[in-house]
């Protein structure tokens, strides 16, 4: 799947790409992150919210594995609140994070991918990217 990418969007902290025959977007962070502040975050996933609601993608994925903003108060109560909903009316049905080898609570150490928050969608947090494409596309 990695080569058939198209970049659609991008800031000074991530990256929109589309994967079209897979119907999935991706927000790759970049390692910039280490400079961004509560609001580049917040920038960022309204920009990739934005794309999908304007390509409606089956799956999302968010490439953590350069991340390196540590995120404030109330960060993540914001994006159940601004954010996800968003998804939720983009018809997003499976959502997959990428972190690095040494995150816990991966599908690969024993979770098993559920909704978060307000999603209606579930969520499956991955080090593998070719793990993550599996589940994804497995109905």
């Amino acid at each position: 799947m990695a080569n058939e990418a198209e970049e659609i969007a991008r800031n000074a902290w991530g990256v929109v790409l589309s994967y079209e025959e897979w119907r999935t977007l991706e927000l790759s962070w970049l390692p910039s992150t280490s400079e961004m502040g509560d609001d580049g975050f917040k920038e960022t996933l309204e920009l990739f919210a934005t794309e999908g609601e304007r390509a409606k993608p089956d799956y999302m994925i968010i490439d953590a594995t350069e991340f390196r903003h540590e995120l404030g108060d109330g960060v993540m109560e914001w994006r159940d609140s601004e954010i996800i909903p968003r998804y939720n009316a983009a018809g997003v049905r499976k959502f997959a994070f990428l972190w690095p080898d040494d995150m816990p609570g991966t599908v690969e150490s024993g979770s098993t991918p559920v909704p978060e928050g307000p999603a209606e969608f579930p969520t499956g947090w991955f080090t593998g990217r070719e793990r993550a494409y599996q589940w994804l596309m497995e109905d």
